[in-house]
């Protein structure tokens, strides 16, 4: 004997949105994309200060020495461009 299952009758697995996708999941997920943000703003300015500090130490010269040092800055950190 065989059997069809209705895919409604399976509960979790029926046509229901993920948690993520509705209520407190996306306000949730939203804040968190925010709050990482702005961390990542914070420490790519942090960072831009380092450089200008660094290139202001040289008289305004990019040498491939004060350019090595701010690799090693940018490298060091958690650092990634805008996208």
């Amino acid at each position: 004997m065989a059997s069809i299952t209705h895919i409604g009758d399976l509960g979790l697995f029926g046509n229901h949105a993920a948690p993520v996708a509705a209520g407190i999941g996306a306000k949730l997920a939203g804040l968190a994309r925010r709050l990482s943000d702005a961390l990542d703003a914070g420490r790519r300015s942090e960072l831009e200060r380092e450089i200008a500090r660094l290139l202001a130490q040289s008289g305004g010269r990019l040498t491939d020495s004060v350019e090595r040092e701010i690799m090693q800055k940018v490298f060091a950190s958690d650092w990634r461009l805008p996208q």
